[in-house]
């Protein structure tokens, strides 16, 4: 099985990565890596921002496509990044199995929240008004679920 974690990028290289973000999604990355040794993981191979070179859309776009192609599951971290949506438009044509955290401190567009009608989804509803602190552990058991579910597939 091979996972690709879908998070927003560029709004955190311009604004810096909260702690909390960064925390969460290194614990999110270590978990898929617990189901599968085959993760790709954008955030991870851009150094959180630090290697401009491998974050610049010419270079990342067609190599996060076939990556999304070569996927059997997305997890999605979307709040409002257009990048993110893309990943989940690329999936969702290819009738990949995503995992969504739709997040309520953040308008999601319509054609995301109900993205289940169109291939198979799993929406998790959180708040990160107050930051990723308070439901981190949630989000964290919330992936082991999912991911123990779509092993037995």
């Amino acid at each position: 099985m091979k996972i690709y974690i879908a998070c927003p990028i560029s709004k955190y290289v311009r604004q810096g990565f909260p702690d909390d973000f960064v925390t969460l999604m290194e614990s999110v990355y270590q978990i898929c890596l617990e189901y599968s040794e085959n993760v790709y993981f954008p955030l991870k191979k851009e150094a959180f921002g630090q290697n401009k070179s491998a974050g610049s859309g010419e270079i990342c776009t067609p190599i996060d496509f076939n990556e999304v192609s070569k996927a059997d599951v997305i997890v999605a971290i979307p709040e409002i990044s257009m990048g993110v949506s893309v990943e989940i438009g690329w999936a969702s044509c290819q009738k990949k199995h995503i995992l969504i955290f739709i997040d309520s401190a953040y308008h999601q567009s319509e054609l995301i929240r109900y993205i289940d009608t169109i291939t198979p989804t799993k929406k998790i509803l959180i708040n990160s008004q107050n930051g990723y602190g308070d439901v981190s552990d949630y989000i964290l058991f919330e992936l082991k679920k999912y991911l123990d579910k779509i092993m037995e597939i």
